[in-house]
């Protein structure tokens, strides 16, 4: 597994956020499963509570939320340029430059997070970095919904979508250890499920979702 390489995955975003929203922007039509499932994180979490999708990107999952009503809903992502994107494709939604293994916003400060593929570029001990995050920033009793990519390889993109220069490394996991990771650190499983690939639409790999609660 390649390690985590912040200054790397900040450039690779910089650079491709224009193509990656032409890419992505719509990206959520065509996944019935991952719009039921941010559909049912959204109801169970008040509407005038605050959410941090994290690992926003083009703000795609961000809008989603916010359209279900959770107004307070702010998409985070590392890199300027995606959160410059994101601004300028969803007027009226919020978004913030955010490092997810350091954040910037207080202790308790939400009632729910989202990370669909957010951790795509981490090392294990980067997810157990994250995920002490997660907790902090989350209020007691806070719901969690994650998302990643499974399985034991590393694919590393040169020139991701096709956007010369913009090289950074995807990590696949094991749901298990993922899994232990999230409840070692303070959290209960509500629910984990596998899904494979739809195709033609997506990169072809199985993915992990992971529906948790931060214990008190």
């Amino acid at each position: 597994m390649r390690k985590y390489d912040r200054n790397q995955v900040t450039r690779c975003y910089d650079l491709a956020a224009k193509e990656y929203a032409k890419t992505f922007l719509r990206e959520l039509e065509g996944k019935a499963l991952d719009r039921w499932l941010l559909e049912r994180f959204a109801h169970s979490v008040a509407m005038s509570d605050t959410i941090y999708d994290v690992g926003c990107g083009s703000g795609q999952t961000t809008r989603f939320v916010h359209d279900l009503g959770r107004t307070g809903v702010v998409g985070l992502d590392l890199s300027a340029q995606i959160i410059e994107t994101a601004r300028q494709s969803h007027p009226g939604v919020a978004f913030e430059v955010d490092d997810m293994l350091a954040s910037q916003f207080s202790d308790a400060s939400a009632a729910g997070i989202t990370a669909f593929y957010a951790i795509v570029h981490f090392a294990y001990s980067d997810i157990e970095t994250v995920v002490d995050e997660w907790r902090r920033l989350l209020r007691p009793g806070g719901r969690l919904l994650f998302s990643f990519h499974v399985g034991t390889k590393s694919v590393t993109v040169p020139d991701f979508l096709g956007v010369k220069g913009a090289k950074a490394t995807w990590n696949f996991f094991n749901p298990g250890r993922v899994i232990a990771i999230v409840q070692a650190k303070g959290f209960s499983l509500d629910e984990a499920l596998v899904r494979f690939p739809y195709g033609g639409a997506e990169h072809p790999s199985q993915r992990c979702y992971v529906l948790a609660t931060r214990a008190p």
